[in-house]
């Protein structure tokens, strides 16, 4: 079996608003309750935990409350993606009495429209690699740049990916990868993958999805309730 780790300890900053987006409606419900809903009761998945901004602890715990009825828990997020992501390891362990050799799939609480393949693709891979992450080949010609105002480089785009979640280990190895990193250069850790790749361990990569969009910004709300009433689910 595995669990699902939600990362919901964003403040929304980048949305303008007060209220953090994952808990702004989408077509009438939360976006966390959408993403939650998304993995609760699916096959292979035995319990969600999202980890939330202490701040919105209790109004998760509402939610919880009012959605589901069983199977769904809040974790009080850490200062950043790592230390939520570790505190949801050890209320599963310590809460909830998990082994730390589950498998964990970490997913953006603002994604809500992982797919069911995703979730068993993830959980498959398990069987193979130590981490792996849903990502989609890149579209666009990629550049880089180091001053932010010229290009430096042109990667081959054929290589370029863009990364998503679920991103899935096992939680006793993720704390292992985690420890071995210098406390001052966990601000450079933007994802479970850098924890892993830091340490020289192999990212397996699972096909993600056009769809699998990130809310981030006002027009990506509305791109997203497009695709819900036209899907017909909402």
């Amino acid at each position: 079996m595995a669990i699902a780790g939600i990362v919901a300890g964003g403040t929304g900053s980048r949305m303008g608003n007060t209220v953090p987006k994952q808990f702004l409606p989408l077509c009438g419900r939360p976006v966390i309750v959408r993403t939650i809903e998304k993995f609760i009761g699916r096959e292979g998945i035995d319990a969600v935990i999202v980890g939330v901004n202490p701040d919105w602890y209790d109004h998760m715990q509402s939610l919880i409350s009012e959605y589901f009825p069983a199977g769904v828990y809040a974790a009080r997020g850490g200062a950043d993606r790592s230390d939520t992501i570790v505190n949801i390891i050890r209320y599963a362990i310590d809460d909830l009495g998990y082994d730390q050799d589950e498998i964990l799939l970490t997913h953006d609480a603002v994604r809500p429209f992982v797919t069911e393949k995703m979730i068993s693709d993830s959980i498959d891979a398990m069987s193979h690699c130590e981490i792996c992450t849903a990502a989609v080949g890149a579209t666009d010609t990629m550049l880089i740049s180091e001053d932010g105002q010229t290009a430096s480089g042109f990667p081959l785009r054929s290589t370029m990916y863009r990364v998503q979640t679920p991103q899935t280990f096992r939680m006793g190895r993720f704390l292992s990868m985690l420890s071995a990193v210098p406390q001052d250069r966990r601000g450079e850790i933007t994802d479970a993958c850098s924890v892993f790749h830091r340490q020289g361990v192999r990212v397996c990569i699972i096909g993600g999805s056009e769809s699998n969009i990130k809310l981030t910004f006002p027009a990506d709300f509305a791109a997203a309730e497009g695709f819900i009433r036209a899907s017909g689910k909402e």
